[in-house]
């Protein structure tokens, strides 16, 4: 069947029409996620710091109950802190275009605070020692500087944690109960600073050392 010169032409200019779009698309696409490798990281770890908030808010309510009112305060501060850096990751997802996925807490259980400090102590040294490490390593390339100074605060926020975890629960072992109690018998303070989730037990003399940002940028945290 003959088809008419125009009809052809017609038809040509419309498959370039829809390739062009197509193409276009695609091209506005790529370009809306320009960190693919950071993105993915930022997901993963806004899903790690949004569990660990809520475990750490667990294990503050099971110390409290358990009568250890200084590790109660500490959990409840760690939280808070993880809370920030959730926040940070979230904010970087919505900025990159990505997804901010629904968080499952139903296999997060507190056991006795013994084994909460416990787990509390390996994790945060896994933590130090291999994840953000290969984390820094994998956005490294990308070198999305919000993204880098984010997980380097992090990162920072989780040695802090794990040495005020320790000495709380250093000597634990056959004395656990004998020495929460009392520590518990004197007051406790902690401070996180509202910016890189860097959580102390005093003051910095003059500004936080992580984010160098002056000392009223820390936040009191109450007691439970």
């Amino acid at each position: 069947m003959h088809r008419p010169a125009a009809w052809t032409m017609f038809t040509a200019a419309l498959l370039l029409a829809l390739s062009g779009n197509i193409q276009h698309s695609q091209a506005e696409d790529a370009a809306s996620k320009p960190y693919p490798e950071t993105l993915a990281v930022m997901q993963m770890l806004y899903g790690i710091e949004t569990r660990a908030e809520y475990r750490f808010n667990l294990f503050s309510e099971r110390a409290k109950e358990d009568g250890y009112g200084r590790t109660a305060h500490l959990f409840k501060a760690i939280s808070l802190s993880e809370s920030i850096h959730a926040a940070h990751f979230k904010a970087l997802i919505e900025e990159l275009g990505g997804t901010v996925a629904m968080v499952d807490f139903s296999s997060i259980k507190a056991e006795s605070t013994k084994e909460n400090l416990e787990y509390a102590a390996t994790t945060e040294l896994a933590e130090i020692n291999n994840q953000y490490p290969r984390y820094i390593d994998r956005i490294n390339p990308e070198n999305h500087q919000q993204a880098m100074e984010y997980v380097r605060f992090a990162w920072e926020a989780e040695k802090h944690h794990r040495a005020l975890i320790v000495k709380v629960h250093s000597g634990a072992d056959l004395f656990f109960d004998k020495l929460l109690s009392s520590m518990d018998a004197t007051s406790s303070r902690y401070y996180v600073n509202r910016n890189c989730g860097t959580t102390v037990s005093k003051l910095p003399p003059d500004a936080c050392p992580v984010c160098h940002l002056p000392i009223n940028s820390y936040v009191e945290v109450a007691r439970p």
